[in-house]
């Protein structure tokens, strides 16, 4: 048998499905539109985010199918809220039914006991006030465990209590008496330990079923099978989460399925309209930017006949000559570069835009407050943004490269400013890094039935302290920020993360991603800076200044501090985290 023949089942199904008509799902598709119905936090961030205000721009979101994940995100938010809303009802039916029962303090205390390890692995040590946090959650936890110890004895008490009451008042009144125990509820005539009992089993028939559901929809359509075209269909439209889904989410998740849409024939310059400190949205981290501040000086003997030196022709030539990496793609793992994209982009931030609401420069931004910003901007206004950048909008030329089947992305935004006499120029490199590993459960679910069936018992087992926070989840509401016909709020416009930004991962999976964007860095800047020395000497400027001024910044070997799985640095040497480090260059 040869190295190359297949060898396993999972190849042999792929060759039978690889002519089928259905595209696949890439992986982050598949991990994000999973981790909608597997992590309740990153379901209800992405509402918050992209569902819940109306006034949002659609995020440019590179690697990724928005619309498919976001029909996940309702659909699972919408299966929590009726199955948390039964399960708080039959919690209620059952405390207020079973308090004599000696069931409840076994159960209460065996819930304490099974939630003090998921408590304390939900630490997260490097965020101030995660540990006191947790330190809380568990003294609630223990002050439950031994109240389910007391329990008996202070029902021992009450009864007790009772008892003596009723002989009392059953010696005052004579015939005129009263049973106390009358007060048990008593519903439909029913024993209030028959009730209690039900109460208890469905609430655990709703957890397995619960689980069940979400095992089979998980493995079933995002599973690894969905990475094969046709080897499995995508989950029904019309599915009930969906129908009974509040319409508010239906209608922007609409405008998320409709995609960025172009308000006229004349635009064609996407638009960002960001909040929050960070202009690009959508690309992860930034590493390592720099910005250059150059006079120019003539150089000796240049003549009138040497070409101008302006803002378009810089973005032109750099542009092309960093494009011309597409016809170098063996410099690539998998030649990614062939897919190099070179686009120029408007950035905004969406507090600058609404402070100018009431101008008439910003109708092509923003044509009606009751709507989003416009996805793209007319050519004439984006040229002249080209030209002459404003305090609240700037042009940057991006170049961006998909690579390890779209889960690393490095995008680099170069801005630039240009008179007879100085040139600036800004560089920022940006990676968006693989979805975080818990994100990627589905991969590893398997067909044992069992499985679900034991979560479901174990997340039963623990409803006594896990029941306050599903009472207060079915209904709580995702409410839009408050505005009114007097009040503009900036964030209600801009956005901030994309689903993939809050899927990512701290830090990158493999050493290998951690070179790769490294490769991809250096390469574009090994086109940026020859490109950007060419057009000053062909303009009659000394590039000699620009050269020796940005081999600081560009000429650093990368280090590596930790294992292959630590954060990614990103040349010399970087003391502590990528968003918050300190570089030294090595010159």
């Amino acid at each position: 048998m040869t190295l190359h023949e297949p060898t396993t089942d999972w190849t042999r199904f792929a060759a039978e499905h690889a002519e089928a008509e259905l595209p696949p799902l890439d992986d982050n598709t598949r991990y994000l539109a999973a981790a909608a119905h597997l992590d309740r936090h990153y379901c209800d961030e992405a509402v918050r985010e992209l569902l819940v205000e109306d006034t949002r721009q659609v995020p440019l979101t590179p690697g990724l199918d928005t619309a498919t994940v976001l029909t996940e995100v309702v659909a699972a938010r919408t299966r929590r809220k009726f199955r948390d809303g039964a399960l708080a009802l039959l919690t209620i039916l059952f405390v207020t039914t079973g308090l004599a029962n000696p069931v409840l303090g076994g159960w209460v205390a065996w819930a304490a006991v099974l939630s003090v390890k998921p408590i304390w692995r939900s630490v997260r040590w490097g965020r101030p006030g995660s540990g006191l946090f947790v330190v809380g959650k568990l003294m609630v936890v223990f002050a439950l465990f031994t109240g389910a110890l007391l329990l008996p004895a202070v029902g021992e008490v009450i009864s007790s209590l009772q008892s003596s009451s009723s002989q009392s008042s059953h010696a005052r009144s004579g015939s005129n008496q009263f049973d106390t125990t009358d007060l048990m509820p008593s519903w439909f005539g029913l024993d209030p330990n028959v009730i209690s009992s039900v109460s208890a089993l469905l609430m655990l028939v709703i957890l397995i079923a619960d689980r069940v559901v979400v095992w089979q929809t998980v493995r079933r359509y995002f599973g690894r099978r969905a990475r094969v075209p046709g080897a499995v269909q995508r989950p029904s439209p019309d599915r009930l989460s969906l129908l009974f889904s509040p319409p508010r989410l239906r209608r922007v998740l609409d405008r998320h399925r409709a995609g960025r849409v172009a308000e006229s024939p004349d635009a064609r310059v996407p638009l960002v309209v960001y909040r929050g400190r960070n202009p690009f949205v959508g690309a992860g981290t930034s590493v390592t930017p720099w910005s250059l501040a150059l006079p120019l000086e003539r150089l000796d003997g240049a003549g009138s006949s040497a070409e101008p030196l302006t803002t378009a022709r810089f973005y032109e030539e750099v542009g092309k000559a960093v494009e011309e990496l597409q016809r170098h793609a063996a410099l690539s793992p998998d030649e990614r570069l062939r897919d190099l994209h070179v686009e120029g982009m408007v950035f905004t931030p969406a507090e600058g835009l609404i402070d100018r609401v009431h101008e008439p420069v910003t109708t092509p931004y923003l044509a009606r407050v009751s709507q989003p910003p416009a996805h793209y901007l007319p050519t004439e206004e984006a040229g002249r943004i080209y030209h002459r950048p404003r305090e609240w909008a700037r042009y940057y030329l991006c170049f961006q490269v998909e690579t390890w089947n779209r889960e690393l992305v490095l995008s680099a935004f170069l801005h630039a400013a240009v008179e007879e006499s100085t040139l600036y120029i800004e560089w920022t490199p940006c990676v968006l890094l693989p979805i975080r590993q818990e994100l990627r459960a589905g991969d590893t679910m398997t067909a044992d039935w069992w499985r679900p069936v034991w979560q479901g018992f174990l997340r039963w087992l623990k409803l006594p302290v896990t029941g306050p926070g599903r009472f207060w989840a079915a209904l709580k509401v995702i409410r839009p920020l408050p505005h009114d016909g007097h009040t503009l709020n900036a964030d209600r416009y801009g956005s901030a993360r994309t689903l993939r930004e809050l899927g990512a991962a701290e830090a990158a999976r493999d050493y290998f991603q951690v070179v790769d964007a490294e490769r991809y860095t250096k390469l574009l800047e090994s086109r940026l800076v020859p490109a950007i020395s060419k057009v000053l000497s062909d303009s009659g400027y000394s590039p000699a200044s620009f050269e020796r001024r940005v081999a600081a910044v560009t000429t650093n070997n990368v280090t590596i501090h930790g294992g292959n799985t630590g954060p990614m640095v990103f040349g010399g040497v970087v003391e502590g985290d990528v968003s918050g480090g300190t570089l030294a260059p090595r010159i």
